[in-house]
Order: C-alpha cells, then structure tokens, then sequence
C-alpha cells in the first residue's frame, strides 16, 4: 500500500518542480525556502522579468529583477486561482521578509513578487506562473 504524502513533502515537491521551471526559463535560484525571524519566503531568484508563458518580458529582457516567489500546491480541480490566496496580510509578511533580504545581501535591484501554482493530480502536474502577482505597499 502506497503512503499518502504529508502536506510538507507536497510542498517540498512543488517548490522542487517550481524552481525547476524558473531555473528552465532563465532565472538563478538565489534562496530556497529564506527565513527571516518567523517570516519566508519559497524561493528568491534572480533575472528578467517573466511573461505568464515563462518568456522574457520585452523590452527588458536584459535587466535583471530580484523575483520573491510564492508556491502554492493545490489538488486537481482547484477552482481558486493560486494568485487569489495571497490575500493582503500574507502579501505584507512577504513584503517585510523581503526587505529583510534586501538589506541583508545590500541587493540594489527591482524586486518583484511572483506566485507559481502547481495543480496536483495522479497523472502529474500542471504549473501556472502568475508574473508580479501583487505589488505590496512597502
């Protein structure tokens, strides 16, 4: 009998396929799962603005922004869109953990909040990339 997986290791397993997708499409992965006292933040990574298609936004695809990412994990047939559950005050605790990285590596670079949904189904999954999700009011 197979065991069923624990909501950490379903999460581990679609922040695992999400940096994989951003790695895929031209993104460093600078952080995994970064801490700041009680705040985190999934993944940090590094390069060009994204489109929904994981295509390099023009005309910036030269410059290079600073993405906070948020991975969301959701069963098949979800009928909330991922990018819907970062309601105001998670956005505010990514904002402030964000700051936090900033300052601490003295980044001087745009910083935008991405949110990737991965849909979970036996077959595999399906991954939707939300580019600047929501802008925080620093």
């Amino acid at each position: 009998m197979k065991r069923e997986e624990t909501t950490v290791e379903k999460g581990r397993r679609a922040e695992d396929i999400a940096a994989g997708w951003l790695e895929a499409h031209g993104l460093r992965i600078l952080e995994r799962n970064y801490r700041h006292n009680h705040l985190e933040i999934d993944i940090i990574a590094e390069g060009p603005l994204l489109t929904s298609e994981g295509k390099a936004a023009e005309p910036l695809q030269n410059s290079s922004f600073i993405h906070i990412v948020e991975v969301r994990s959701r069963a098949e047939g979800s009928i909330v869109a991922p990018e819907l559950t970062i309601l105001p005050h998670k956005q505010k605790l990514l904002a402030n953990a964000a700051d936090a990285f900033v300052r601490s590596s003295k980044c001087h670079k745009e910083v935008v909040f991405d949110v990737i949904g991965i849909e979970m189904s036996e077959q595999g999954h399906t991954l939707t990339f939300t580019p600047e999700a929501f802008r925080p009011h620093w």
